[in-house]
């Protein structure tokens, strides 16, 4: 039986693979995966296994996280089992202290306080922190009357958020968790982003009043999410409006954008258990369909299922299994397939975290929290057991309720199997897994480069003190370097070469485009053969015509916001990557001295491709003389407005629907396209101003290769120079060794 081996280091994003002992070849089909996340290509893994080995059954040794073994575990399990196989799985746990974070940002005040200049850079120290100081984002969804509101109110321990139907969440409120704070403050802000009220203590009471005032568009709250373990993570729990209760359209926007993000924050999707047939989630639950099909794993676990209510149900009437794959069956319908669905009774839980906190409750949530023991006596309504969860966070929930047991502490018992604990441990999980790991990665990404070209010049000061012939030639060659960018001939042709580069996206907004149509027509299809219909019937079509328009606004908006990022993320990366072959050149075609693996030496203080185009974003003046003014939503330079077209009926008894296509559809279609339109105009214009800005860029480039040049040039034309430097640079090659050693046993696993 072959033995398989993979290691797999989440922090560094590295995987090796071994058969029996020996490294996998570069053709085999996963090396091309030794630099991806383990959950991109987890579900590819064990097909490519009994492919590769020729055989069905084997042993898989993994090394690496528990969050990340519990993933191959269960991908082994479910192969084991539809397949009736054996694949046997042994896990070799990761070593190292948990709190990575910590000991990395001392590492780097370390580092700021070191002996090279270039690692105590305002540049590294911005980008470090922004790295580890980004904010993780749990955003919870819902449609009407799902008990959202009670579910943010349970994962606090109290009632914050108004959970009744006349006092429906219309704004958006972001809760920024603060670990230990005992009460909740807050203010509020306008659409403008004004703040209206300051900060101040928030209660249940106070939070009504800011959302019954219709200038006030977010609220901003801190206070403490108990139960979601912040792991030096910036949490914000963050509860949306409903698709048909904001606001403003900047509302559906932020909804529209949490599900698209990159970054892939949780999204909580909260159901009513008891009314699962609903329009209100059609057009949302068409994006998360679409979200998760791409990503892999990752891309599925974020997306949380939370149907609500459960304690409605009678289970010696009901069953919560046949509830359960209703629900399945329904978001499959929607195209979302395999979801992880957890069911719940926010209310119960709600209660009994009050009670447990000393909260005076009402004789209405006296009696529910009286009928506890419901969840103890019934084993239906044990939901901890339904909950998807992996296998050690499942036994984790199992011990304390097992833990309770013992304590005779019937509250503890049954607030497990209410299911709101599962939906923290998922969320913990979450975290642990692939927020923390990505921050840290992030965060090292900052000055890893810098540290790296530190590294390689330091070996070859070190290489050229030992080799008298190899410090002549790297002399000649720098003298041709500094020959050649004193001519300034190929700096001229390189930039040159910029302003020539074409970037066409215009595919892409054409399947934006494409889009559009799609959509639009799917809406007139719905009445398109109807001729005449009755007044009623055509007020009804306008109402959810309006609605779908103004998420297909949403939807398309955007889209277009991801594609002029990525867009420009992409080009500042390619206009990166010309530079970096413009040095390799001016290296090769002026000496053979230097390997071309040490060019990195050279180019170790490029910017990354994001802080381009921050400098972009946020400098005040730029080539052409426009002034640039900060603003979050710069790629936006359009305006969507929130009108919609209305046809007004008053005696008329029929209408014709052709009226609804003229006086509706068809100019809704034409706004959404226009404005493709002009998101491509701004779009080109925006290329032209980073390449602008990168030709400006390249003379800083320049005077920073230069300066590295002349430093080497110096240092290899008088080998008692060279000496000298390597004299007095022992103390600081030491700290440099000691600190990359340092580093690596942080992220090593």
């Amino acid at each position: 039986m072959t033995e398989v081996f993979i290691r797999y280091n989440p922090y560094k994003v590295e995987t090796q693979i071994y058969y029996d002992n020996e490294a996998i070849s570069q053709d085999s089909q996963l090396a091309k995966f030794k630099n991806e996340r383990l959950q991109v290509w987890l579900d590819q893994l064990i097909d490519i296994l009994i492919e590769e080995l020729n055989e069905k059954e084997f042993k898989l040794v993994f090394q690496g996280t528990l969050p990340d073994y519990d993933d191959v575990s269960e991908a082994c399990l479910k192969y084991n089992q539809s397949k009736m196989v054996n694949i046997q799985l042994a896990h070799i746990p990761a070593e190292g202290k948990e709190d990575k974070i910590s000991e990395l940002t001392q590492l780097v005040d370390e580092m700021q306080r070191g002996p090279f200049e270039e690692l105590r850079s305002d540049g590294i120290r911005k980008n470090f922190e922004k790295a580890l100081n980004s904010d993780f984002e749990i955003a919870v969804i819902a449609t009407m009357s799902s008990g959202k509101s009670t579910l943010i109110n349970s994962l606090l321990g109290k009632e914050l958020m108004p959970s009744k139907n006349a006092a429906c969440t219309a704004t958006i409120a972001s809760i920024k968790n603060i670990p230990g704070r005992d009460e909740f403050i807050g203010r509020c802000f306008d659409k403008d982003g004004l703040e209206i009220e300051p900060f101040q203590p928030l209660d249940g009471e106070r939070m009504k009043e800011f959302n019954k005032n219709e200038e006030v568009s977010h609220i901003e709250i801190e206070g403490s999410i108990p139960n979601i373990s912040s792991r030096r993570m910036n949490l914000i729990l963050v509860d949306t409006p409903g698709p048909n209760n904001s606001r403003n359209s900047a509302h559906k926007d932020h909804t529209y954008r949490v599900l698209k993000n990159e970054s892939k924050p949780v999204v909580l999707y909260v159901l009513n258990s008891t009314q699962l047939h609903t329009n209100d989630d059609n057009n949302l639950l068409s994006i998360v369909a679409e979200q998760m099909k791409s990503g892999g794993k990752q891309s599925k676990d974020r997306f949380i299922f939370a149907v609500n209510k459960m304690d409605a149900f009678d289970p010696e009437e009901e069953s919560i299994e046949d509830t359960l794959k209703e629900v399945k069956d329904y978001l499959q319908e929607k195209g979302i397939n395999n979801p992880n669905i957890f069911p719940v009774s926010a209310e119960t839980a709600k209660v009994i975290r009050m009670y447990q906190n000393g909260i005076a409750l009402t004789d209405k949530k006296k009696e529910t929290l009286n009928s506890h023991q419901r969840f103890i006596k019934k084993p239906q309504l044990h939901l901890v057991k339904y909950a998807p969860l992996s296998i050690s966070m499942k036994r984790k929930l199992v011990n304390y309720i097992e833990k309770a047991r013992e304590d005779n502490d019937t509250y503890a018992e049954a607030l497990i199997h209410s299911g709101v604990p599962s939906i923290e441990a998922a969320i913990n999980e979450y975290l642990d897994k692939y927020a923390v790991t990505a921050k840290i990665t992030a965060a090292v990404n900052s000055f890893k480069d810098v540290v790296e070209g530190k590294k390689m010049e330091q070996k070859l000061q070190n290489e050229m003190s030992d080799n008298e012939e190899l410090r002549n030639s790297i002399n000649l060659q720098m003298k041709r370097i500094q020959d050649e960018i004193s001519n300034g001939q190929k700096a001229s042709a390189f930039k040159e070469r910029i302003n020539r580069k074409k970037y066409d996206v215009r595919s892409v907004m054409r399947r934006v485009e494409g889009k559009v149509h799609t959509k639009i027509d799917d809406f007139a299809a719905v009445f398109n053969n109807e001729g005449s219909i009755e007044e009623s019937k055509a007020k009804k079509i306008i109402a959810k015509l309006k609605e779908d328009i103004s998420s297909l606004q949403s939807d398309i908006k955007t889209d277009i916001e991801l594609i002029i990022l990525a867009t420009m993320q992409n080009d500042a990366e390619q206009l990166l990557d010309e530079y970096r072959s413009y040095v390799k050149d001016l290296i090769e075609v002026s000496g053979d001295a230097i390997k071309k693996d040490d060019f990195q030496i050279f180019t170790a203080e490029l910017p990354a491709a994001e802080s381009l185009v921050d400098s972009l974003k946020y400098t005040k003046k730029v080539a052409d003389g426009e002034r640039w003014v900060k603003t979050s939503s710069w790629w936006n330079p359009f305006s969507w407005g929130d009108g919609y077209y209305e046809t007004t009926y008053t005696t008329k008894t029929y209408v014709d629907v052709n009226k609804i296509a003229e006086e509706v559809i068809n100019p809704a279609k034409q706004d959404l396209l226009d404005n493709v339109n002009k998101a491509q105009e701004y779009l080109d214009n925006e290329v032209q101003k980073l390449k602008s800005f990168f030709n400006a860029e390249i003379d800083r480039l320049e005077n920073l290769l230069l300066f590295k040049v002349n430093e080497f040039e110096k240092l290899s034309g008088d080998s008692a120079t060279l000496s000298s430097k390597l004299r007095d640079d022992i103390e600081k090659s030491n700290w440099l060794q000691d600190f990359v050693v340092r580093l690596d046993r942080i992220l090593e696993i």
